[in-house]
């Protein structure tokens, strides 16, 4: 009784895995194939069939799309934990160095608690004195003047204050694209899997691609200007100029924006690899359908003689005419009669 309800259990998802209706973002495909997980069937079916590969891109394309997006919206890739009262309690022990930073300590950014994010420049507790804050999320932020510098200030930069300049410019630019770009992908996957096209499923794949050569370029521009604002350039407001209570009260670290972005990225590139592995299994698919159709009618159609060889003179190639007796002969008129249009009338 087991046995027989095992194998029907096997025929059904035999089925349901190689129906051409399951497609990417499926429920209902999704739900069938941890079905098949959960009563135990043959897993080697399941981990390579591509509704099963679908599925798998559609789940990591969207975390992935849903994180890169959260990442470009929030405002947390790093952050500056200052200890203002280590500083405040420095200049009230000294004359000199109360009277260079009593003025930055009101009104400099770098002298507060704060996070960036692409854009934006956020505080967590304190905010400086007239610096034109909004609130965002419930906490106040300020544009981030770098991207949008006054002529003035963009005459004086050297070459590597122009590298910086570019490169968070190109940074958020590529980010951008590879958002458009996998939103593009979006699209193009849910057509091409209801419609179980592999051309536009390859496209997507390489589409997929592009975009996490957009999103790693574009980290790769940010990691660039992280790098050059800690380690290269030495004049303000950059960290090397930083006087030296600064920098032994502020603590800098890496935002969760910023671990989040990276493993949207890693989901995304995990959704085009399994988009590939599908628009394989897909051809196949397709070739093993196509053979079981239309093998009937592609075997050969010819007589094997060496399989079924008679004797010679058996009639094997049908014989001699029958002969007929003479009599046979006799009963129809011999001479030279003619049956043209001209005996007609005889």
């Amino acid at each position: 009784m087991e046995e027989g309800m095992d194998e029907q259990r096997t025929d059904i998802a035999t089925v349901l895995l190689y129906d051409e209706r399951c497609c990417t973002g499926c429920f209902i495909c999704e739900v069938t194939v941890l079905c098949y997980i959960a009563f135990g069937l043959s897993p080697c079916a399941v981990m390579w069939s591509s509704p099963l590969l679908l599925s798998l891109t559609s789940v990591f394309g969207l975390l992935g799309l849903a994180l890169i997006t959260l990442a470009l919206a929030t405002d947390s890739w790093t952050d500056y934990q200052v200890n203002r009262r280590e500083i405040i309690n420095a200049m009230n022990r000294n004359t000199e160095l109360n009277a260079r930073l009593k003025d930055n300590v009101v009104r400099n950014p770098l002298y507060f608690s704060r996070s960036y994010g692409l854009f934006l420049v956020c505080f967590s507790d304190a905010v400086p004195s007239d610096i034109g804050s909004f609130s965002k999320f419930g906490s106040p932020c300020i544009w981030n003047d770098d991207y949008h510098p006054s002529d003035a200030a963009y005459e004086k930069y050297d070459s590597l204050q122009t590298y910086r300049y570019y490169a968070m410019w190109g940074a958020a630019i590529l980010y951008l694209l590879g958002l458009v770009v996998f939103i593009i992908c979006s699209v193009f996957g849910m057509i091409g899997c209801w419609r179980r096209s592999t051309k536009i499923v390859l496209t997507t794949a390489l589409l997929m691609l592009f975009s996490v050569m957009f999103l790693a370029g574009s980290m790769a521009c940010w990691h660039l200007v992280n790098y050059l604002e800690r380690h290269v350039l030495d004049m303000p407001p950059f960290y090397k100029s930083w006087e030296p209570i600064l920098k032994q009260g502020t603590r800098f670290s890496y935002g969760w924006s910023y671990v989040v972005s990276w493993v949207g990225i890693a989901f995304i590139l995990l959704a085009s690899t399994f988009m590939l592995l599908s628009y394989k299994k897909i051809k196949e698919e397709e070739e093993r359908a196509f053979e079981a159709k239309h093998g009937a009618y592609m075997m050969p159609n010819y007589y094997d003689k060496s399989s079924a060889m008679l004797p010679y003179g058996y009639g094997t190639y049908g014989g001699y005419p029958t002969a007929y007796p003479a009599a046979y002969y006799g009963q129809y008129p011999v001479g030279t009669g003619y049956y043209g249009y001209m005996t007609y009338g005889r």
